[in-house]
Formats: structure tokens, sequence, C-alpha cells
């Protein structure tokens, strides 16, 4: 179990435990930035394990219990792919910013760990849903200030 890969959950977790050993007074501020950087650098759980071995047991860090990362929402980027392809037709009617704004926002939510996905491709045509809606009420301004007579 000690030589497993190790991954930004199992980082936090020890981080943790150490700034609560940091709080206690049970190391000091050098100790603490020193652990931290092998921490942020550590690539097995025999790494992250190594810097807590001294510390009192209620702050050990134990491998086996580590919970998993939490998976995207995937109902978050399907929603925001969605959103994003009804707000570029929708912004030369002057309302695609609203769907658009809706497609960054569940993008969020909903963004994978990797790659190109549902999430991303809905962010990016949010962000095209509000700038098409900007530039058409910037083109009503405009045709609405401009005279036609001679």
């Amino acid at each position: 179990m000690k030589d497993e890969r190790i991954g930004t959950v199992h980082r936090t977790q020890v981080i943790d435990q150490l700034t609560r050993a940091l709080g206690e007074g049970l190391l000091s501020t050098e100790q603490y930035d020193g652990r931290v950087v092998a921490v942020s650098t550590a690539t097995y759980a025999s790494d992250l394990l190594s810097q807590v071995q001294d510390l009192p047991p209620r702050l050990q860090w134990d491998p086996r219990n580590a919970a998993p990362p939490t998976p995207p929402d995937r109902t978050a980027g399907r929603s925001a792919l969605i959103l994003g392809i009804a707000g570029v037709p929708l912004s030369f009617c002057l309302l695609g910013w609203i769907p658009g704004i809706a497609a960054i926002v569940l993008s969020t939510r909903g963004r994978g760990a990797h790659g190109v996905g549902p999430a991303l491709i809905g962010r990016v045509l949010g962000i095209i849903s509000v700038v098409l809606s900007v530039g058409a009420v910037a083109a009503l301004v405009f045709a609405l200030n401009t005279s036609t007579s001679p």
C-alpha cells in the first residue's frame, strides 16, 4: 500500500494534518514549510507517510482511508453544451447572453479532468453567445443613431 501513486486529494489531506500540527505547536514554521513543499511534490504514498510519521497518532495519515476524488458533474457539462448551442442563434435576437451566462456558470461545475468535453465546448459557445449579444446590441444602437437621409 505504501508505494501506490497518490493524487491531489491525498496531498490535501496530508497538508491539512500538517496544518493542524502547526496550529497545535508540534511543528515550527520552517518545518511546516519544508514538509508542505515535500508533500506538494510527492508522487507515492510512502512520500506522504514520511512527512507525518513523527507526529502523534491522531495526526497520522492513512492512505486506506483516503477519499477518492469526486467525479465531475456530467449533467452540468451537458446542460452547459445545450445552453451554449441555444445561446448562439438567440444572440442575434439580443437574448443570447442569458443562456450564454448560464452555460458559462454550468461549465465550471461540469468540467472534466482532461481534454475537450461538453462542459468546455458549452463554455466556449456561452462566451461566443455573450460576445455576439453585445455586438448585436452595439449594432442596433449604431443603426438607430445613424441617419439614412441625404
